[in-house]
């Protein structure tokens, strides 16, 4: 992280460098440079500087929003944009592919905005021409705002992540530059662009207003940049060439709304005007508050005798009201599971959650089995676990364990749970256990110091197998077994057969790129070591294996296909991974996406989901201030543990339900309240006419 903030800021000082170098050739015949310039500025223009910059504060929050609808309802709309222009600018990254043009271009487009945009606002407010700056800073806002809808509701994804032999250039120049982008861009707010939509809104602006010419140098500098930046963006693997148009449109619109609100609004926030209202307020406060009373009286007056202006806002309000529950609705799909309030543990599998809970007074360990679908919990009857076990679901069947005894369970089709089928107490030492089935009964597969002990459950738990090693992780689906063998050299998980047939190693990949694991290394002090990695965890379904690898700096996530051997990375190579959850065609695992081994503090794991299918994976989770642990896929739903700053504690469940019945109440109440206003704003409308 810190080296990704050192290119960031190397970028924001060069960019601003570049503009105040800048500024002899732009400026007005009748300007003067001087430093007092660039003081007295601020006082001259601080309201202008609050809306310009208030944009960059809403960010963070937007990015994380947008990410969270990607999510949880895949409003991709990358597919449609592909079909419509193919593979233009595939052609024409092809065409002019040069590596001077990479490194050159790359820096042009982080830097080259940052010095265009800042320019374009600098220059007003410095040589004080407060009538092009009014409009400029109006327009750069209403840009910004304008592109909002698009960017929660039409996500557009990168060229280079969508067509197939597109590279994503400027995103992965350098390491460093990854790392930076991954954590500040989700990668699909592409339409429209505002590398085009900013500066042409400026250029528009400045070409409307310019009445005597003095900007007419920059003018021209401005469709310079644009016209560089159009080719920049469609070359590095970032935009669509539609991504260029809507950037056009969403200017042109920008402008003509400035037109019409830049006189109001700097009747009101025209920083000249604050210090006299100032000062009329300390001078008479009766006579201030007065005036206020009657502006505010006025303001209202025409809700006495509404007109369609009127119900046009309540219209609008309605709808923006709706909207914004209906967003919140769809941004927030975790709620914790109620019932559970100090969860340690937590295991599913399919539409079985288990939480263990330790009291904190008493110590007293709670076991509770949850539908999650329904959200009822049965106490789990129980001998008593002086310390909390560990959990392993899988289907119908639960086992409880510790490193001496084991419980087993069978929730039975109606999911009525009384004690448990199966105790074995002082068995040994066990390290680890894993639910196989061989048809309709369960197998236990019991890893102990120097073997692997397969428990027919069916048959009074009597060991109907036996395998010798030294194993350190066991795991399995159905009647497949898959373990890891502690004494192999190199990242490898066995599988076999509880029915025979099968025995088979699978070597994990977990290369990155030899910069990545120069970067690593660079970072860490770590060598990345992929001759003595090891597997440290594994989880699998029927037919997909997860495992998480240890290459020295980091832990990395790996997915197998079970029946190919296909292997796919699913975690980013330069962050902390683990935990991996498989079922249901889906992989939830946790991450830091901030993980950086040179800072004091640990970063927090942030939730992953995986759609195997899509191949897409998107974070469920982004918050710096909690840390999730334990992340289970069920049926539809993903659980997992989130932990607070102070230590509290709660259980967590995504759904994949975009929207809970309050919010369709609440858009039913919009509908029916929107038909006799809009029958209202009809007849007031032909009444007025």
């Amino acid at each position: 992280m810190a080296a990704g903030t050192g290119i960031y800021i190397t970028w924001v000082t060069g960019a601003i460098v570049l503009s105040i170098a800048m500024m002899p050739l732009f400026k007005p015949s009748y300007a003067r440079l001087s430093a007092d310039g660039f003081i007295d500025m601020f006082r001259r223009y601080w309201a202008h500087m609050i809306v310009v910059f208030s944009v960059y504060l809403w960010k963070d929050i937007l990015d994380g929003m947008d990410r969270a609808l990607m999510a949880n309802t895949q409003l991709d709309m990358t597919p449609y944009v592909y079909a419509v222009e193919g593979d233009i600018v595939l052609w024409v990254q092809q065409a002019m592919r040069n590596p001077l043009l990479d490194e050159a271009l790359t820096h042009f487009y982080v830097m080259g905005f940052m010095t265009a945009t800042f320019a374009s606002f600098l220059y007003p407010i410095y040589f004080d021409d407060r009538h092009m700056a009014d409009r400029v800073s109006l327009s750069m806002f209403w840009v910004y705002i304008l592109a909002i809808p698009f960017y929660l509701f039409f996500n557009v994804g990168v060229t280079g992540n969508h067509i197939p032999q597109m590279q994503t250039i400027a995103y992965d120049l350098t390491p460093e530059i990854n790392n930076w982008f991954t954590r500040i861009d989700p990668f699909s707010n592409g339409m429209p662009s505002l590398h085009i939509g900013l500066p042409f809104a400026i250029w528009l602006t400045m070409q409307r207003w310019d009445d005597d010419g003095r900007w007419h140098r920059y003018r021209n500098f401005l469709m310079g940049f644009i016209l560089l930046t159009a080719l920049s963006i469609v070359y590095l693997g970032i935009h669509w060439v539609v991504d260029i148009i809507g950037g056009m449109v969403v200017a042109i619109i920008a402008v003509e709304i400035t037109t019409r609100t830049s006189e109001p609004i700097w009747k009101v926030a025209d920083e000249r005007l604050f210090g006299r209202r100032l000062a009329r307020v300390i001078s008479d406060p009766r006579k201030w508050v007065k005036q206020v009373s009657a502006s505010v009286k006025d303001y209202l007056r025409p809700l006495g005798e509404p007109s369609k202006k009127q119900t046009s806002i309540m219209i609008a309000a309605v709808v923006v009201t709706t909207g914004g529950v209906l967003l919140w609705d769809a941004t927030h799909q975790d709620f914790p599971l109620e019932g559970v309030e100090w969860p340690t543990a937590a295991a599913g599998s399919e539409g079985w959650l288990v939480s263990v809970e330790e009291a904190p007074l008493n110590s007293e360990v709670i076991i509770t089995l949850w539908n999650v679908t329904s959200q009822e919990g049965i106490e789990i009857v129980s001998d008593g676990w002086p310390n909390a076990p560990s959990v392993v679901v899988s289907g119908q069947y639960m086992i409880l364990h510790d490193n001496q005894d084991l419980e087993f369970y069978d929730f039975g089709e109606e999911g009525e749970l009384a004690v448990p089928t199966l105790s074995m107490n002082d068995v040994g030492s066990i390290s680890d256990v894993a639910i196989a089935e061989d048809g309709d009964s369960a197998v236990l597969v019991i890893m102990m110091e120097s073997s692997l002990q397969f428990i027919d459950v069916g048959d009074s738990g009597s060991i109907v197998g036996q395998q010798n090693g030294t194993f350190s992780i066991v795991a399995a689906s159905g009647s497949l077994v898959a373990w890891v063998d502690s004494a192999h050299s190199s990242p490898t998980v066995n599988l076999t057969s509880i029915t025979g047939g099968i025995e088979i190693g699978i070597d994990l990949n977990t290369t990155a790129t030899e910069a990545e694991d120069e970067y690593l290394e660079q970072l860490s002090g770590i060598a990345v070591n992929y001759t003595n990695a090891t597997v440290i965890d594994i989880d699998m379904s029927s037919s997909w294996l997860v495992a998480v690898v240890d290459v020295g700096p980091v832990n990395r996530t790996v997915l197998v296909d079970i029946l190919s051997g296909d292997q796919r990375m699913l975690s980013d190579p330069l962050w902390q991974s683990s935990s991996p959850s498989v079922g249901d065609e889906r992989v939830a695992f946790l991450q830091i996406p901030f993980w950086d081994p040179t800072d004091n503090i640990v970063g927090t794991n942030d939730v992953y989901l995986h759609e195997i299918g899509s191949n897409s994976t998107l974070a469920i989770t982004r918050d710096s201030d909690v840390n999730q642990m334990e992340p289970q896929v069920l049926l539809e739903e993903v659980a997992w543990i989130e932990v607070d700053s102070d230590g509290g504690a709660v259980l967590k469940v995504y759904s994949s339900e975009t929207f809970q019945p309050y919010s369709s109440v609440i858009l039913q109440s919009a509908i029916m309240m929107l038909i006799p206003l809009l029958f209202l704003w009809s007849y007031q409308a032909a009444s007025e006419r």
